[in-house]
């Protein structure tokens, strides 16, 4: 009975790696909630070793370049322009477990399979809901050590009544404080209107404006968007892929700007499908995320449209431990074992005025 256990116990192993490799955590997740999750991190950065996520970026100029005679003199200056961002790895885990006299009573290659398909998939959904909720709400604090930045943390908020432009200087702890949320420096970079500008993000101010207005400051970001970009010497790991730029919002602003299509369409009778769906803006669909549905006036602000350039921000993982299975075992209880999942990363954004924008309602609006 020793040996037959034992080999139980192989087949038991080997089918979950069987079921992780054909069902990865990164792939297309079959729930129609996690939209968001899987365009975002199908694009994923992975990175080996490291303490922290670090690099260095230019974002000024030394003014060397000019028109000039051919006998003028050289005046070329050499400045401290070049700085370094640093950013710390946060883990999430999940994880499943079984009990030994269990397994050697499901011993049978059907049985062992779905049982542990069932307890995978739950293991892996209840991670990234986790981190689902993590990339878009972010860190509570500066005591916060367990949670990312997120995406919102390289496109926070930046003036009331803007109706465009680069003033997300900083990002926001979601402390629930609004307008008076508690900012951080990305990256470890201050930036402001007169320092660093342009580590600074694109945000515009809808003011719960759900119509034309709105439409104007999206058409308007979406163009803007297009230059402005800082130099960057060094990032970190491969940008490989096409530029693969995506809108995001909530069910409010999809059923105000679904209204606001019919009602200025003559021809609504006829067009029905249209304006009654997915609302598009230059033609790019405004992607559902159900999470955007509760205002976080201290992170994002109230009825979001979030517009993504996926060359430009990414989730960055620890290649040791993407989605890294660990073998456990339960101090207390000898028969039962233990199998943790772990997912070491960070969202980062190579270049912040670039990445993206948020047109939103600000909190002070």
């Amino acid at each position: 009975m020793e040996v037959d256990f034992r080999q139980a116990l192989d087949i038991w192993n080997a089918t979950l790696q069987h079921i992780m490799t054909e069902k990865p955590a990164l792939a297309n997740f079959a729930y129609n909630k996690y939209q968001f999750y899987n365009m975002f991190f199908r694009n994923a950065v992975k990175v080996k070793g490291g303490d922290h996520l670090e690099g260095h970026i230019t974002l000024q100029s030394e003014g060397n370049a000019s028109h000039a005679g051919i006998w003028d003199q050289d005046t070329l200056v050499k400045k401290n322009i070049g700085r370094k961002y640093t950013m710390p790895w946060r883990q999430a885990k999940g994880g499943m477990l079984w009990n030994l006299m269990e397994t050697s009573l499901n011993s049978g290659a059907e049985k062992i399979y779905d049982t542990l398909e069932q307890q995978y998939e739950s293991a892996i959904k209840d991670i990234i809901d986790e981190v689902y909720l993590a990339i878009l709400t972010g860190q509570t604090s500066a005591n916060d050590v367990t949670r990312p930045y997120s995406v919102f943390s390289w496109l926070p908020f930046g003036t009331a009544s803007s109706t465009g432009g680069w003033t997300g200087y900083s990002g926001h702890y979601n402390d629930g404080n609004g307008a008076s949320a508690a900012t951080f420096d990305r990256g470890g970079i201050a930036s402001s209107s007169t320092n660093n500008a342009n580590w600074a993000s694109y945000f515009a101010d809808h003011a719960g404006n759900l119509d034309e207005t709105l439409l104007t400051y999206v058409d308007r970001a979406i163009r803007k968007l297009n230059f402005q970009a800082p130099m960057i010497p060094k990032t970190v790991g491969e940008m490989n892929g096409n530029i693969d730029f995506s809108l995001h919002t909530n069910d409010n602003v999809i059923s105000k700007l679904n209204t606001f299509y019919s009602k200025s369409d003559d021809n609504m009778g006829y067009n029905r499908d249209s304006h009654w769906g997915t609302p598009t803006i230059k033609s790019i669909p405004l992607a559902y995320v159900d999470i955007l549905d509760t205002a976080r006036t201290s992170v994002y602000g109230t009825d979001p449209v979030l517009g993504l350039n996926h060359a430009s921000i990414k989730p960055v993982i620890h290649q040791d431990w993407n989605f890294q299975e660990i073998d456990g075992k339960d101090p207390n209880r000898s028969v039962v074992l233990q199998k943790i999942i772990y997912l070491r990363y960070q969202i980062f954004a190579w270049n912040p005025r670039f990445a993206g924008f948020l047109i939103s309602q600000h909190p002070s609006s």
